[in-house]
């Protein structure tokens, strides 16, 4: 008999949300969840407990982290210890030299994509890791903005996925992501033992897939022959905001939209994330009615209309969004585990 707390009959699913710095929510929730598992199963790493980790933009960056072995209390503290640095307070002088005539990007992403390929390293014995490198499979969305295209960086775990799995993860993950207006499009080459090549623009997977769990459903049973009825989702937002337009509200010029918090962007990517949960649901329930449907576990705070931005990195925002992670873990961690433990 299978004593532990995760039963593998299932096909288990982790996906996590975009949503800037508001990441330190899942990721809060990801660490109580590690250390309740730990209580069973202490030997045993978080991704040991999923097939399939999927995350866009800041879910990207704890996707990758988990799938290297990095824990999730370190990963919360990764955004704790870097608010400041990733989102610097909002002075001309910070904005990239040439961008500030025409506003290509509010920060740099340099400090950030250093310090991911920092940590990254130090999971992978100080060598910069490949998306090869990765423990688990792993489903990262990023836009392709050299050709239009919709991508989905993955790891190594189908016989057509062919070129993916050289790309350095530290890349995948700013790829991810490098937000409109937050960051510019994140250009780069590698070069390693598998080949070679140049991923040039590459933009938020946020503006299609915020929320990446339908990829995740598609991934397991279109390429991953899973059936329908044994995927099991566990999906982890970052608080869903109440993107209210007021009739009295009206912008001074466009501006308003965009800076110094892209009201535009962050309606972009927050509505995603709702549609997907509906899409989830929708057709959760059509499965259902012939008898075959999947499990699904959805864990979001609700903003009220008090929304925190995701640039947010004053001390009173990391401690409000850190206390909801907790009361979140507080009041659905039972629920989850009972979820995970589902035959």
């Amino acid at each position: 008999m299978d004593n532990s707390i995760v039963n593998k009959k299932k096909f288990r699913i982790l996906s996590i949300d975009g949503g800037g710095i508001r990441g330190l929510i899942p990721a809060k929730v990801l660490a109580e969840l590690e250390a309740e598992l730990k209580k069973e199963e202490p030997d045993k790493k978080l991704y040991e407990h999923f097939d399939l980790i999927c995350g866009t933009s800041t879910g990207a960056i704890l996707a990758i982290g988990i799938a290297l072995g990095i824990s999730s209390t370190d990963l919360a503290k990764f955004y704790e210890d870097n608010a400041k640095m990733i989102f610097p307070r909002f002075i001309f002088r910070f904005l990239p030299r040439k961008s500030r005539v025409f506003f290509n990007a509010i920060y740099s992403n340099k400090k950030l994509l250093k310090k991911l390929r920092e940590v990254y390293a130090d999971a992978n014995g100080g060598r910069d890791p490949l998306m090869n490198d990765l423990k688990t499979k792993v489903c990262v969305p990023a836009f392709n903005g050299n050709d239009g295209a919709i991508n989905v960086l993955k790891t190594k775990h189908h016989p057509e996925y062919r070129r993916d799995y050289k790309l350095p993860a530290y890349h995948v993950a700013m790829s991810s992501a490098s937000a409109p207006v937050y960051f510019p499009p994140h250009s780069f080459s590698f070069k390693n033992e598998f080949g070679e090549g140049t991923n040039v623009n590459m933009i938020d997977g946020g503006i299609f897939a915020n929320n990446p769990a339908l990829i995740g459903v598609f991934e397991a049973t279109d390429k991953l022959d899973v059936p329908i009825g044994d995927v099991s989702i566990l999906s982890l937002g970052t608080g869903q905001g109440k993107q209210i337009i007021k009739r009295s509200w009206r912008p001074k010029n466009v501006f308003d939209w965009l800076f110094p918090n892209p009201k535009l962007v962050d309606l972009v990517l927050d509505t995603q994330a709702q549609i997907t949960e509906q899409y989830l649901l929708f057709l959760q329930r059509a499965l259902g009615k012939i008898g075959n449907t999947f499990s699904h576990l959805r864990i979001q705070h609700d903003m009220k209309g008090d929304n925190i931005e995701l640039n947010a990195s004053k001390k009173k925002y990391i401690d409000r969004l850190k206390a909801i992670g907790e009361e979140l873990s507080k009041n659905k961690m039972t629920e989850i585990l009972k979820f995970l433990n589902h035959k």
